[in-house]
């Protein structure tokens, strides 16, 4: 069983956004870090779902659970849907990827058992600030 922890980092001025995902399976670690471009927090944190279930399928990671300190995005997969606009386009997007996986969740974590992504995640939004 894959365990992978995302989170993503914006600033408002100017607008932009980065996240990391970390991949544990078995004693290894992968870490990814993205660059996604002008987005807020929220929309961040759903784009590096996306982004953590392409890299796990990418890698044939079969049963995935995911912890996110969102609770925008584990609330909506708890839910089953999605109000906002811009979030379920993310949804359906992640949705159609899960008939590659043996088990999928999302799982709030508090931001304190997330430091690896978090920190990665700002990181490399500090790096894009700095031009």
């Amino acid at each position: 069983m894959t365990m992978v922890y995302i989170d993503a980092a914006a600033s408002q001025c100017p607008k932009m956004a980065a996240g990391a995902a970390v991949f544990k399976d078995e004693g290894t670690a992968l870490e990814y870090t993205a660059f996604l471009g002008e987005m807020d927090n929220h929309e961040a944190e759903w784009a590096m779902l996306l982004f953590a279930v392409r890299k796990a399928v990418e890698h044939g990671f079969t049963s995935l659970i995911v912890h996110t300190d969102s609770k925008v995005v584990s609330d909506s997969f708890d839910k089953g849907f999605v109000k906002n606009p811009v979030f379920r386009k993310y949804y359906m997007q992640i949705e159609s990827e899960l008939n590659q996986f043996d088990l999928f969740l999302v799982s709030w974590t508090p931001r304190r058992e997330n430091r690896r992504a978090d920190e990665l995640a700002r990181e490399t939004l500090y790096r894009h600030k700095k031009g």
